[in-house]
């Protein structure tokens, strides 16, 4: 017998095992939508009032717009016919997609990211970035914002100079990651120009939205992870602050993928690997940090890494001042 409200021209169905909160929000009763976009091991789907989900096997990883389905690894939705514009509808307790593929939802565990990290020191994210910084030298990929990371972790040069002048990629992100860092530093420091001016004192990372190729731009991850870090590790005044600078940008500037997970990164959610990785940097001898680095690399094409280098940027700045208080 079919599921409850799963067509019998379905024949293939695949059970949800993980949702994210943006993706149970596009995805509830009632919806009518279509196909926005399909990768070789995912897609997603938009319902009529804009709301967001991918649907996508275990190695996608957990996430604010992931629904997570019972698919094997090597599925490769191109290959299936599936196209953008196909016809999406929650029928029941079950997702049909194009008619074909069936995702049932009835009882799929909700997927959250842990609580904001409460008990840290200075001393444990120092040696958490000092362990970060040797592993990016070593693995981050270079056609990406992660080659910055030691440079922002403090641990290379001032602000990471060598790295900017290495690719005319990084050059152009430069002045951007440069006026965001400053800022961070200030607003996690003794705040001297207040709320009413961060405005002005952001004007220069607003090329960072929508910078970079693809659906989430380089620019953008690396916005949303340093609002992530900050709700991890309990600053969200300052990521409210952030975010009421970034996502009307975003609004003009980049596309609704990745505006979508800006406003999910400006809640504190992003990828679950992201998450694993803030943590293991708060807690002495960060540990399982290198296995986090290898779920970051699997994120996307570099987004993993883009949106690590922000969130590394906003722990740097917290790192210092806490260092300052404790000193």
């Amino acid at each position: 017998m079919a599921e409850p409200g799963v067509s019998r021209a379905a024949p293939f169905t695949f059970p949800v095992t993980l949702l994210g909160a943006g993706a149970e929000r596009a995805l509830a009763s009632g919806l009518d939508g279509r196909v926005m976009a399909v990768f070789r091991r995912s897609f997603y789907v938009e319902s009529k009032s804009g709301g967001l989900a991918c649907l996508g096997p275990p190695s996608l990883g957990g996430g604010p717009l992931n629904a997570i389905a019972a698919l094997p690894d090597g599925i490769d939705w191109q290959a299936s016919g599936l196209v953008a514009g196909a016809r999406a509808r929650r029928g029941g307790e079950a997702l049909v997609v194009d008619g074909r593929f069936a995702f049932p939802l009835a009882g799929a565990p909700a997927w959250r990211p842990g609580p904001p990290a409460m008990s840290w020191t200075a001393a444990d994210l120092g040696r958490g970035l000092d362990t970060l910084a040797t592993r990016a030298r070593l693995v981050a990929p270079a056609d990406c914002l992660g080659p910055l990371i030691p440079g922002l972790a403090g641990r290379e040069g001032a602000a990471g100079e060598g790295d900017f002048a290495a690719s005319p990629f990084l050059c152009a992100a430069s002045a951007g990651v440069a006026a965001l860092r400053a800022w961070l530093e200030s607003v996690l420091g003794d705040d001297r120009w207040g709320e009413g001016e961060d405005a002005q004192r952001l004007r220069g990372a607003a090329g960072l939205i929508g910078l970079g190729p693809g659906l989430t731009p380089s620019g953008d991850d690396f916005v949303g992870g340093a609002m992530i870090a900050l709700r991890t590790f309990d600053q969200s005044g300052a990521a409210d602050r952030l975010a009421a600078w970034a996502l009307p940008l975003a609004r003009a500037q980049t596309g609704a993928i990745s505006y979508a997970h800006l406003a999910c990164a400006a809640q504190g959610e992003g990828a679950a690997a992201l998450h694993e990785a803030l943590a293991a940097l708060g807690t002495p001898g960060a540990p399982g940090l290198a296995a986090h680095l290898d779920a970051i690399d699997a994120i996307g094409h570099t987004s993993g890494w883009d949106a690590l280098a922000g969130a590394v940027a906003a722990v740097a700045a917290l790192g210092c001042q806490q260092s300052f208080q404790e000193n």
